[in-house]
């Protein structure tokens, strides 16, 4: 085989498996469509995204030349009641995404495939009109990242392999007894959470329209009500909660350094599914630990141990879906003694896992996964875990 600048040839040994894989994408939604079909409560959901990638930062190199399209499949599971919370929350939907997307500029940013689960949650009920909220986190493969030689202006992502986050605000209406017709807007955002330099992220607002198919509805009658009340049983506790990310800092390829960070909140219950978290908490970056040592902004381990050091106050809201929950949060930073804070503000969004026991520590221990951000530049990724008693 033989390859020269002015000759286009087709390398067929990549083209065949190519197409393989593609039929072979076809055939698994295909006996995924089967099985759903068979089961109650399932439904597919078709969507197409139009948007565009905003440069969210004066920082940010490239040029967005056109919109962003992208299509996703949602397999979702309709709730109907076999626990308590599900009729508190009005039976969500749970479900997996499988995206892709085409960015504005293809060749900078490239396209990327998805893998995201997700929970969609009624907002209102209007006649045949339905309001939806849909939010979901998953990891996603991105064709083109940031190289200093082949493509030194796509500073918003430096690793293929990212986290993504998607959100939906939506009406849907009743078409016929087995479609609905869905109508809004979405965000999906990208990010590796500051693990690889560069890493300012990338975020994509988009109009959207979508189909969603169930092959069997669920009647009324197959809902399940609980007589039992949301009312909170006690409206105080405690959390405890700890966990390290890992970063690059000021060089693009150098080393990652971990952040350390430990929480201490009240609870307050406005519900069995809802409460708030107060508290505070602190955070050790050896990042500029390294930093201001080497660069003799410290003389001594203690002085730059301070330097590194972060004290906040933060106020969040805790969403509880049986052993799951979302938090959503805001903070700010106390003292002056930090060095290169990043603002005066933060925010974090954290998803937990609460173990399931027959003990006193019934849904007390936790496995959390978080994203602190500085407006829209995340700063990292957490996993950690605690005890909320």
């Amino acid at each position: 085989m033989k390859l020269t600048a002015s000759e286009a040839k087709i390398l067929y040994f990549f083209y065949y498996p190519c197409i393989l894989k593609k039929r072979g994408l076809l055939l698994f939604f295909c006996f995924a469509s089967y099985f759903l079909a068979a089961q109650k409560g399932f439904s597919i959901e078709s969507t197409f995204h139009f948007g565009v990638v905003t440069k969210h930062s004066p920082e940010l190199t490239f040029d967005v030349k056109g919109p962003t399209i992208s299509a996703d499949v949602n397999f979702k599971f309709q709730t109907y009641g076999t626990k308590d919370w599900q009729q508190w929350r009005n039976f969500p939907q749970f479900g997996i995404t499988a995206a892709w997307f085409r960015f504005g500029n293809t060749a900078i940013l490239g396209n990327a495939l998805t893998l995201c689960p997700n929970i969609t949650t009624t907002l209102f009920e209007r006649k045949k009109w339905k309001g939806h909220f849909q939010v979901g986190t998953g990891i996603a493969y991105l064709t083109k990242k940031y190289n200093p030689v082949s493509n030194p202006e796509n500073n918003a992502i430096g690793s293929n392999i990212t986290a993504s986050m998607l959100m939906k605000f939506y009406a849907a209406r009743q078409v016929t007894s087995n479609l609905k017709f869905h109508a809004g807007i979405s965000l999906n955002h990208f990010s590796n959470g500051g693990s690889r330099l560069p890493n300012f992220g990338l975020n994509i607002p988009a109009l959207m329209l979508s189909i969603n198919y169930s092959p069997e509805l669920l009647k009324e009658t197959d809902f399940v009500f609980h007589e039992k009340s949301k009312k909170a049983i006690r409206r105080f506790g405690i959390d405890v909660h700890s966990g390290a990310g890992l970063v690059q800092r000021f060089s693009i390829g150098g080393p990652r350094y971990p952040i350390y960070f430990v929480a201490l909140g009240g609870n307050y219950y406005l519900n069995q599914q809802n409460r708030i978290i107060a508290g505070f908490e602190y955070e050790q970056n050896k990042a500029i630990f390294d930093f201001v040592l080497h660069t003799n902004h410290s003389e001594t381990e203690s002085d730059a141990k301070k330097k590194a050091s972060r004290l906040m106050f933060f106020v969040g809201d805790e969403f509880l879906f049986g052993n799951w929950s979302m938090t959503l949060s805001a903070g700010i930073y106390l003292g002056d003694f930090s060095f290169l804070r990043g603002g005066r503000f933060y925010n974090k969004f954290s998803t937990r896992y609460y173990f399931p026991s027959k003990s006193v520590l019934d849904r007390k221990i936790f496995l959390s996964f978080s994203l602190k951000t500085h407006l829209t530049v995340a700063e990292y990724f957490g996993l950690g875990g605690g005890i909320n008693f």
